[in-house]
């Protein structure tokens, strides 16, 4: 099990982005690939992608994850919402195959007022689309969402008929456990972390299970709202994360916290959930002589 944070790519860009990632403690990251909230596709620069490569390997952080812009809807009917968001998936893929980056995680949208049928539909054969046409390397990993409206994915069952009627092994799924808990998985308790991981061991696989964003929630179970808090401090509290973070299942994932984001906020959190987890402080990596 690896631990990181999300950290930025601005004004000194690879190297901050790294010194970022190392106060905190981490040994994983995730990372946009360009404006969370904008269409528009950065053109690719190699220099710094192939020295963030360079400094990731000499500072033994991986896995890194790419996530993907708010504005992504692969699942709904309008023409043009749908077609920018298959193709800024496609740019981060293509980013994330060039940069030796190992997942592209994204939101799958709403079906909004469609049919679910039809929605369903067209985000299988869009995710199938994107990922049969994308360079060898990275996974796209789904996250789960809150449940809100007519959001998709908000249920281990959706999840895993899109892994099926996909059918890549190119496709994983990241988990968020404040978004389970919105949706209704009381993780708060080991037997409630027990029945969670029975669930997605039938519908998904643990195995498909690439990453986990690990964060608390202020709102009630099943409130079907997405609001994150820090690990442990929230509905959720230290028993449900210390559960989840300790089953064998998930002892290959990138742990990745996306709780409220000051540096000293991020350490403490990245601390909590090592702890939780039964695992080290991050040991600093030896340079090469």
């Amino acid at each position: 099990m690896r631990f990181g944070v999300h950290v930025g790519i601005g004004a000194g860009f690879p190297r901050k982005t790294i010194d970022e990632a190392l106060a905190a403690g981490c040994d994983c990251i995730q990372i946009f690939a360009g404006n969370p909230r904008g269409w528009r596709r950065t053109p690719y620069d190699l220099k710094p992608w192939q020295e963030f490569r360079r400094l990731r390997d000499e500072n033994g952080i991986a896995p890194t994850v790419i996530h993907t812009s708010y504005l992504i809807n692969l699942t709904t009917a309008n023409r043009t919402l749908h077609a920018n968001s298959a193709q800024l998936v496609a740019y981060d893929l293509d980013v994330a195959a060039k940069g030796g980056i190992e997942y592209v995680n994204t939101h799958l949208g709403s079906y909004g007022d469609q049919d679910r049928a039809k929605g369903f539909a067209r985000v299988c054969a869009t995710i199938e689309k994107v990922v049969g046409a994308a360079k060898p390397g990275p996974m796209l990993l789904l996250e789960n969402s809150a449940g809100a409206g007519n959001l998709c994915g908000g249920t281990l069952e959706e999840l895993g008929a899109i892994l099926k009627a996909v059918g890549s092994e190119r496709v994983g799924v990241c988990l968020d456990t404040a978004h389970a808990w919105a949706s209704g998985y009381d993780i708060r308790t080991a037997r409630g972390v027990d029945e969670f991981v029975a669930a997605i061991d039938k519908h998904i696989g643990c195995a498909r299970v690439r990453a986990l964003h690990c964060n608390d929630t202020k709102v009630e179970l099943g409130a079907k709202r997405d609001l994150h808090w820090h690990v442990a401090k929230g509905r959720i509290g230290s028993a449900g994360f210390r559960a989840l973070l300790r089953r064998p299942e998930f002892a290959h994932v990138a742990v990745i916290c996306e709780t409220p984001k000051t540096p000293e906020d991020d350490k403490a959190n990245v601390a909590v959930v090592r702890r939780l987890a039964g695992a080290p402080p991050r040991r600093a990596r030896a340079k090469k002589a």
